[in-house]
């Protein structure tokens, strides 16, 4: 007996169930990878937090992730750990430090709760802060494009903090002014004051503190001195001119 074939219309139905089907089984899995590697940045960012060294079989083991999954997302540990950083990194609130930055008070009151912000950050995320570091240095050694650089954060709430004397400073001394205070910010200093010299943390605080005040002061009178040798070399032109 031969067999009727199918309606046209539930033939077309059944082919668009199925291609439906197939197509939440793909979204299934690209969200199940997602899931997957989140998990792993999850646990090696936590280990970062924590100080702790690792592998990419030690976050495997931790995140119940077969190793050879693991090692199929990332490769090396620093591949991981350059992941991890940037999410640890990410997740530091920076809000108290911007309201610092943008907030009233005159640039000298701004620029000292900035760094004292800075400082207690810093300290508060030592571990994130240098895991950071080593991978601004590993970028710079090995010359990859592959992880993103490091935001300037630090350029721009010293800028928001002495914006009302850019006009007075000019733009030049007013950048160059900024990148010196950068000195006294950040992981870097911390590492010099603390690692290096083997200053307490108050200690190490107040000389950055004293540094940023000297530097800005410093700024402010060359503008100033600039300003009133001016007259002076224009009188002197004119006389020559004569």
């Amino acid at each position: 007996m031969t067999r009727k074939p199918a309606p046209i219309g539930r033939t077309r139905r059944s082919t668009s169930e199925r291609t439906s089907n197939r197509a939440d089984l793909d979204a299934g899995r690209v969200n199940q990878k997602l899931r997957t590697r989140d998990s792993l940045v999850d646990v090696a960012a936590d280990l970062i937090r924590r100080g702790q060294h690792f592998s990419v079989a030690d976050v495997a083991d931790l995140a119940r992730v077969s190793r050879t999954t693991a090692y199929r997302y990332f490769a090396t540990p620093e591949l991981l750990r350059a992941q991890a950083t940037l999410l640890a990194a990410g997740r530091i609130e920076t809000g108290v430090i911007d309201q610092l930055a943008r907030g009233v008070g005159s640039p000298e009151d701004k620029l000292d709760a900035l760094v004292v912000g800075s400082h207690t950050m810093t300290a508060a995320h030592e571990a994130e802060f240098r895991s950071l570091l080593r991978l601004t240095l590993d970028l710079k050694l090995h010359a990859t494009h592959s992880v993103p650089g490091r935001p300037q954060f630090r350029q721009s709430w010293l800028s928001s903090a002495l914006v009302d004397l850019k006009k007075e400073l000019g733009r030049n001394r007013f950048e160059r002014l900024v990148a010196a205070l950068s000195l006294m910010c950040g992981i870097e200093s911390f590492v010099v004051l603390h690692d290096i010299l083997r200053m307490k943390p108050d200690e190490a605080k107040e000389v950055k503190r004293w540094a940023a005040r000297l530097l800005l002061h410093a700024a402010i009178h060359e503008a100033a001195d600039t300003r009133a040798a001016q007259p002076k070399r224009e009188r002197s032109s004119a006389r020559r001119s004569k």
